[in-house]
């Protein structure tokens, strides 16, 4: 069962500018914003986000990572990570074998369900995918 943990790890900053541009662009290398995307893909979201927020809440699986679309701040709350409700639904039916309802009604119980404090994540319904 899924559960929310406190992501303790320390960051050093590293992974908050950008990647370094190689030399010349030529048509065998790859864009700049190509390469950006890349380094985008390759770091680890939740050391990122450490380095603007201290003591965030996540999903113990990180397959769910994939699923943070960011951090939403309130006036006179803590700062919490935010998901994308059919992206973690999306996880579940293809890492689980799951179809769409049986994963709908997992995330309801086990994910969407679980308190753990003025911490615990937000999980968003896009407005595109509510319209259908």
């Amino acid at each position: 069962m899924p559960s929310n943990r406190l992501n303790k790890g320390s960051s050093s900053g590293e992974l908050a500018g950008k990647p370094p541009v190689q030399g010349r662009l030529n048509a065998n290398s790859a864009s700049q914003e190509e390469q950006q995307h890349e380094y985008r893909l390759n770091t680890d979201i939740r050391e990122h986000l450490e380095t603007m927020w201290e003591g965030l809440l996540y999903l113990s699986e990180r397959e769910f990572d994939a699923a943070i679309v960011g951090v939403a701040d309130r006036i006179g709350m803590s700062a919490v990570v935010v998901y994308d409700t059919t992206k973690i639904i999306d996880i579940l039916c293809e890492r689980d074998g799951m179809d769409r309802d049986e994963a709908a009604e997992y995330y309801e119980f086990n994910i969407a369900g679980a308190y753990v404090g003025d911490r615990t994540p937000m999980f968003i319904a896009m407005i595109d995918d509510l319209m259908w």
